[in-house]
C-alpha cells in the first residue's frame, strides 16, 4: 500500500559522470597503456544497514514479484503536451533513444537484466508514482528530473525492495535554452543511462582519476593567450555508446547471470595514513593485459577505511586509491568525514585476482598533504 512504501528521488542533472568538457588519462605517466577513462566507482543503496558503504550481498535490489529472476521489466514512455517544448518534438520522437538507453543495460551478457520499451501510453488515470509501471515522461510542471524509484518492505526477510521507478526529463534543458544536437547526440543519452543505473539500484559513482589540460582565461595571461596546466582531476568524459566496464559489474553484482559469480573473484582491504584509517576513498583495481593496464573497476572504502572490490575476472590487478573530489555527487559521504586531504596512491606491486575467492590483507598506504 503505499503509505507502506518509502519514495526515494534523485533530481539532479550532472553529477560527477556527465560535464562537458575534454578529459585526457595521464596513462603515460605510470605506463598505463591505454587505459579507458569512464570507469566509475559502483555504489551500492544499502538495504537498512545505516552506512552509505556496502557489499553487494546488502545492496538493495528488485522485489521478485515486481521483477523477477529471468523476466522482462517493462517500460512505457508517456505522452504529454510538455514534450513540445523540446524542439516541437512529440513523446514518440524520444522513443527510440529510450530503447538505445535500455538496451544498453539489457546487453550486459553477465547480468540477467532485460529491459523492453512497451511504446507511448497516455497519462495514467491513477498516481503516476506507486501504481507499479515504469514511466518515462516530460511534465514541467512536476518538479521531478531524474529517477524516482518506490521501495516496500519484504516482511518475510525485513529486507527493502524497489517496485517501480519512474524518470523524469529535466526541465531545465528547455530553461537553458540547449540545442536539439546536445539534448539529441549527449544529454538525453547519457542523462537515460545514468537515470536507469538508479532505477537498477547503482548510486551515484564516481569517475576514475585522470590528468587534463586546463586553460585559464585569456584575461589572466598579459599576452591574451591565456595558461595551459596540466592538472590531476577526475575524468568527466561520457560513455559514448557502451557502459562501462564498472557499470556492468556492477549490474552484474545486483543481478547475476546463472554461473557468474563462481567465475570472479574480489579483493579486500584497507586504507590507512599514519597508522589511521582513511575512510569514504575510491579504490580502483586495474587488470595487467598484454596491452596494458585495462577496464578500471572501483569501490568506495567504508567508514573504517575498508574496501572491497567485487566481480573482478581473474587476473593481476593494480590498485590505485584516490580522494572523493565532487562535493555535490557525494555529499554525503563528506558530511560523514570523509578523507580529502590524501595524494593519490597505487599499490607498487600487483595483487592476484582468482575466481571464487577474495584475496583480502592488502593495505594501501596514504599521504596527507592534497589541497
Amino acid at each position: 500500500m503505499i503509505w507502506e512504501r518509502l519514495r526515494v528521488g534523485w533530481l539532479r542533472l550532472g553529477h560527477s559522470r556527465h560535464r562537458f568538457g575534454l578529459a585526457v588519462v595521464a596513462a603515460a605517466t605510470l605506463g598505463l597503456g591505454s587505459v579507458q577513462d569512464r570507469a566509475e566507482a559502483y555504489l551500492f543503496y544499502d538495504n537498512g544497514t545505516l552506512d552509505y558503504i556496502v557489499p553487494a550481498s546488502e545492496a538493495i535490489r528488485w522485489s521478485a514479484d515486481a521483477w523477477g529472476p529471468g523476466r522482462t521489466l517493462v517500460w512505457e514512455l508517456e505522452h504529454g503536451p510538455d514534450w513540445g517544448l523540446l524542439f516541437g518534438s512529440s513523446a514518440q520522437d524520444f522513443a527510440p533513444f529510450v530503447e538505445a538507453a535500455l538496451s544498453s543495460w539489457s546487453a550486459i551478457p553477465t547480468a540477467d537484466i532485460s529491459w523492453r520499451l512497451a511504446g507511448v501510453v497516455d497519462p495514467s488515470e491513477d498516481l503516476r508514482f506507486g501504481d507499479s509501471r515504469n514511466r518515462v515522461f516530460f511534465d514541467t510542471d512536476s518538479g521531478i528530473e531524474g529517477a524516482v524509484a518506490w521501495w516496500i518492505r519484504n516482511h518475510a526477510s525485513e529486507a527493502w525492495e524497489i517496485t517501480e521507478c519512474d524518470l523524469g526529463i529535466p526541465a531545465g534543458w528547455v530553461e537553458e535554452g540547449l540545442s536539439a544536437e546536445v539534448v539529441r547526440q549527449w544529454a538525453l543519452p547519457n542523462f537515460l543511462r545514468q537515470e536507469l543505473a538508479h532505477c537498477f539500484g547503482l548510486g551515484q559513482a564516481a569517475g576514475f582519476p585522470a590528468s587534463q589540460w586546463l586553460r585559464t582565461s585569456a584575461t589572466d595571461d598579459p599576452d591574451g593567450y591565456g595558461t595551459e596546466v596540466w592538472s590531476p582531476v577526475p575524468a568527466m568524459a561520457d560513455w559514448g555508446d557502451s557502459l562501462a566496464e564498472d557499470d556492468r559489474v556492477g549490474a552484474s553484482l545486483l543481478r547475476p547471470r546463472a554461473g557468474w559469480p563462481s567465475t570472479v573473484g574480489a579483493l579486500a582491504g584497507e586504507l590507512e595514513s599514519e597508522g589511521e584509517s582513511v575512510p569514504y576513498t575510491h579504490v580502483y583495481a586495474l587488470r595487467r593485459t598484454p596491452d596494458g593496464m585495462r577496464d578500471p573497476v572501483g569501490a568506495f572504502a567504508n567508514a573504517s577505511g575498508e574496501f572491497l572490490i567485487e566481480g573482478l575476472p581473474p587476473g593481476e590487478y593494480i590498485l590505485w586509491a584516490h580522494p572523493i573530489r565532487d562535493y555535490w555527487s557525494h555529499r554525503p559521504l563528506i558530511l560523514e568525514d570523509a578523507e580529502t586531504d590524501v595524494k593519490d596512491a597505487v599499490l607498487a606491486h600487483p595483487v592476484h585476482v582468482e575466481p571464487g575467492r577474495t584475496t583480502d590483507g592488502i593495505t594501501i598506504p596514504m599521504r596527507r598533504g592534497r589541497e
